[in-house]
């Protein structure tokens, strides 16, 4: 039985990390405080941003939360739009 963690490098922009990031403005859980210490490292420094398949479906969960709970509606601006393409590639 293999214990490893599958990763995806996730090429958001600096701008589209730090978009994410501004949605959570509590963390409450030790996953959530990870990922966004995994996001602010990712903003500071040039190496990809790799996340595991349980952090992509939290980042989802955040993108649904923002987007007024429901993915369904029409995503209005540039940064969500491209969140949400590079999110769903890395879901597949």
């Amino acid at each position: 039985m293999s214990t490893e963690v599958r990763v995806v490098i996730v090429p958001f922009t600096k701008r589209e990390i730090a978009y994410i990031i501004s949605w959570k403005e509590e963390i409450f859980w030790p996953d959530e405080m990870r990922l966004v210490a995994k996001l602010k490292r990712a903003l500071e420094s040039e190496q990809p941003l790799d996340l595991s398949r349980m952090q992509l479906k939290i980042l989802w969960g955040w993108a649904e939360d923002q987007m007024a709970g429901s993915l369904g509606r029409e995503v209005r601006n540039t940064e969500e739009r491209a969140i949400m393409s590079k999110l769903q590639n890395a879901l597949q």
